[in-house]
Parts: C-alpha cells; sequence; structure tokens
C-alpha cells in the first residue's frame, strides 16, 4: 500500500490550527463591517422612530382646539318696558328691517343685518330678505352670484390649505372687519357643519372657522371679532398656537383686548369692551379664562362703565370721547358727523350693557337717558338717514331689543309711515327751493349722516407695535 503523498492545504488538528485557516485572516475585518452596517441601520431605526416621536408631538402641541358642532349663544339679561315701551320697540325695528334684496346689496349691510335679526327672522315686506336668505348671500356663492354677477370676485375663496376665508375692507362686496362675518354665523347659532357654495367647490364652516385660527396673529389690525368667535365655538378653557407659533389663550386674548390705549379700536373701541362682555358671560357656563384674568376683565369693565357715566353728554348720548377728551388733531373717526357718532357710540355702549351682569352696569338714570336718547333719535330718523347709518343702527336695535329681553326675531313690528327723502336736486351746487327736507333731529344733534364708504385696506403691524384706531362698521 501506497502512502498518500498528495500536497494538502487543510493543517491537521494536532498541529493546533483550526481546518478552515483560510478565512481566519479574514474574518475579524468581515465581522467589523457587518457590526459597522448593523449599527447604522440601527441609529437610523432610532433615529427615525425620535423623528416620529417628535413630529407626533409636534402635531399635538400645534393642534387646533377640539370645536364643538353648535356655538354657544349669548342672549339678553334684562328687561326695562319703562325706558322702552312695546309699542316704541315694535315701532323702531320696523324701520330697521333689512331691505335689502336689490341687486348689490351691501355686503356688509347684509353681514350686520344677519347679527341684528337672527336667522330666525321673517318678514311680511317683500323687500327685505329673511334672516336665511341673508345667511344663504353670504354663504352660497350661487345666491351671491345671482346677487353681483359674474364680473364680482366671490365673497368667500378657498385657500391654499383648504380652508375659507372672506374678503375684507375691499369694497362693498366685502365685508368690514376681520371675522365679522364668522362672528356674525356663531352669534346666530351656525353650526360648523353648516355648508358653504364656494364658485369653485364645496365647504362647511368649520373650513372658515380653522382658517382664521391659522391666520390669527396677536399683531393683527382687529382682533375683536375674531376673539368673539372663538370664544363663542370653543367649549373650554384651552391653548394653541397660530401657524406664527404663538402661544394663543383666552387669558391672553382678553389681555391683549385690555392691553390698547382707548378709544383705539373698532368703532371706538366698543367692540372691544363687548367681547370683553361676552367672555365673561362665557364664565357662568364652562370659563374660558382662569380666575385672576376674569376680576382683571370684571375690573376693566368697571372702569369702562365710570368713563361712559363720566362722559354721557347732557341729551343721554356718547360719542366719539366716551373714554375721555381725545388727542388734538385725532380724526373724526367712523362717523362723518355728530349724529353717525353719536349713534355708533351710543349704540354700541348699551349694547354691551345689554349683556352684561348688572353689577357692570352704570347708575339707573345714565341707563334711562341713554335709551330714551336712542328711542327719540331712531324715532326721528327718515328713511335714507336709516339707509346711511345702518351699520350703526343695528347695534342700537339689537341693544334695544335687549333691553326688553327679547330677540329682535321675537318682536312683532309694526308698520309705520315712512318718509322716502328722494335725491336732493342740485343746481349750481345748492338744493332748490322745492327740495325735500329731511325729518327734523333731536336737539343738540346734527342731520347729517354718517358715512358708508369702505375703510381702505389695512397695512400690516409689526410684531410688538399697536393696531392703529378707528374703522367705519
Amino acid at each position: 500500500m501506497f502512502a498518500d503523498t498528495t500536497p494538502t492545504n487543510h493543517p491537521s488538528a494536532a498541529d493546533g490550527v483550526s481546518p478552515h485557516t483560510e478565512t481566519t485572516g479574514k474574518a475579524p475585518w468581515a465581522w467589523t463591517w457587518i457590526l459597522f452596517v448593523a449599527s447604522q441601520v440601527l441609529l437610523l431605526a432610532a433615529g427615525g422612530v425620535w423623528a416620529g416621536y417628535q413630529w407626533r408631538q409636534d402635531q399635538a402641541r400645534y393642534a387646533l382646539p377640539r370645536f364643538p358642532k353648535e356655538p354657544r349663544r349669548v342672549g339678553p339679561l334684562h328687561d326695562r318696558p319703562n325706558d322702552v315701551s312695546d309699542a316704541e320697540l315694535s315701532r323702531l325695528l320696523w324701520k330697521l328691517r333689512p331691505r335689502f334684496r336689490q341687486p348689490k346689496s351691501q355686503v356688509n349691510h347684509v353681514d350686520h343685518a344677519l347679527r341684528f335679526w337672527g336667522v330666525e327672522a321673517t318678514f311680511a315686506d317683500e323687500d327685505c330678505l329673511s334672516g336665511e336668505e341673508m345667511r344663504a348671500l353670504l354663504l352660497d356663492y350661487r345666491r351671491f352670484k345671482s346677487n353681483w354677477g359674474d364680473e364680482t370676485e366671490p365673497f368667500l375663496n378657498q385657500t391654499s390649505t383648504h380652508g375659507v376665508r372672506a374678503r375684507v375692507a375691499e369694497g362693498v362686496a366685502t365685508a368690514s372687519h376681520v371675522d365679522h362675518t364668522l362672528a356674525t354665523l356663531a352669534e346666530v347659532g351656525t353650526p360648523l357643519d353648516y355648508p358653504i357654495v364656494l364658485d369653485d367647490g364645496e365647504a362647511k364652516v368649520w373650513d372658515l372657522l380653522r382658517q382664521a385660527v391659522r391666520d390669527f396673529s396677536l399683531n393683527q389690525v382687529e382682533y375683536e371679532w375674531s376673539v368673539l368667535a372663538f370664544a363663542l365655538y370653543t367649549p373650554s378653557r384651552t391653548e394653541w398656537f397660530t401657524s406664527e407659533k404663538q402661544r394663543i389663550s383666552f387669558d391672553r386674548l382678553a389681555q391683549r383686548i385690555m392691553r390698547q390705549d382707548l378709544p383705539q379700536g373698532v368703532c371706538y373701541g366698543n367692540h372691544r369692551l363687548y367681547t370683553l362682555a361676552v367672555l365673561l358671560r362665557l364664565q357662568d357656563e364652562t370659563p374660558l379664562l382662569s380666575a385672576g384674568v376674569q376680576a382683571e376683565v370684571t375690573q376693566f369693565l368697571t372702569e369702562m362703565t365710570a368713563r361712559l357715566v363720566k362722559n354721557q353728554k347732557a341729551d343721554g348720548s356718547w360719542d366719539r370721547d366716551w373714554a375721555g377728551p381725545l388727542p388734538a388733531g385725532s380724526s373724526d373717526g367712523p362717523g362723518s358727523n355728530p349724529l353717525g357718532n353719536r349713534i355708533l357710540a351710543t349704540g354700541h355702549a348699551l349694547e354691551w350693557w345689554a349683556i352684561a351682569p348688572k353689577s357692570l352696569h352704570p347708575p339707573e338714570e345714565t341707563l334711562q337717558r341713554g335709551l330714551r336718547w336712542l328711542v327719540t333719535t331712531i324715532d326721528k330718523l327718515d328713511r335714507r338717514g336709516v339707509d346711511t347709518n345702518y351699520t350703526f343702527l343695528t347695534h342700537a336695535g339689537r341693544a334695544l331689543a335687549f333691553w326688553r329681553k327679547r330677540w329682535p326675531a321675537e318682536v312683532t313690528l309694526t308698520p309705520v309711515e315712512e318718509l322716502l327723502i328722494e335725491e336732493t336736486p342740485v343746481t349750481n351746487g345748492e338744493p332748490t327751493a322745492d327740495a325735500p327736507v329731511a325729518t327734523e333731529a333731536p336737539a343738540d344733534v346734527s342731520t347729517e349722516s354718517a358715512t358708508t364708504a369702505e375703510p381702505a385696506p389695512t397695512e400690516p403691524v409689526a410684531p410688538g407695535s399697536e393696531p392703529p384706531g378707528d374703522r367705519a362698521d
């Protein structure tokens, strides 16, 4: 037998060497590479998990509040039949009915009238829009188009984020205040799932609210109606972040409203007082304010009442100086003359008092004189005076109804004969001798009317600065 002399590359176990010596030298490098790759995969996986966690945290942090479908409503509390009789209320509200069935009725008039009358209102006068028709004109492009025509840009438009935004201060086919339409819808009880018909699709009121929350900034020019809408649609105390990453709470919003000097703000600052009064009323159901800020708001409104008492005019009205002497050179503001200014200031003051608790009311004599001035003044207005001052008068009419503890739609209207003043013929710049004369106004009050011109678009306000002064209703 011949011995096996074939060369071999496999040392024997007796030599103390593994039979697989050809891979032994390479093994450390291979395993190092495998471990490196595995560690990188694990790190990437961990990073992905962390990023996902952070994304979820950010989503939760910057998520919008949970809004219930139905808004809360703040209605009348007080009844003063000795100051405003049933007959007077019926007669005065007849004069303020919404005669807007004609083409191209101003959107801000319809907007204010809907807030005044509510969706429940119906009228025997065929020239008047019902509450439901007014809401449709604002929210249904088909109705808007039939009123304004194809050449007018839609009032509501869809945004790139699939929200809905109303046009503001761009002419008579737009609203006059930021988020006034949204606040109006809230005040008349419009649910968030109520349909909106756009020129290029469909949406819901929720999309209008969602966009308003996203757009809101503590530095925007107008914020009174935004805060009002948020409060009525928010069920409880909550916080959220704007798209600018500003932390928002109702405490902060209330303090923002109180910070601005008076009478700056919309309509001599009166909308600010109304919104604060609403926040106090909502405290009775589900508090939106902390106890400390609630006390601040109460003190602030108490001080505002003291100013109103001090600055009431001899005839019972208030003017644009209701908060105190105006700075030298200040503009006339929303109204163009004493009558328009007084209707605005008096109606707005009586409106927020009408929803406020008695602890915030002025003395009886102050209230009585203010209400009597408003009744007498509206009684003496001719139709042109009503039409010219209509947006201001919606606050006044709503106040009168609330002081009888009624929603305006609950009042039975009594038709009265109205003097319709035609446009005055002009010859060489002067009225003709036989031109009709407007109904006499109360003593101490000019018969000139407030302007109905739309305000120019406002400029953005730099962060940290205060908004400018008045803008017209």
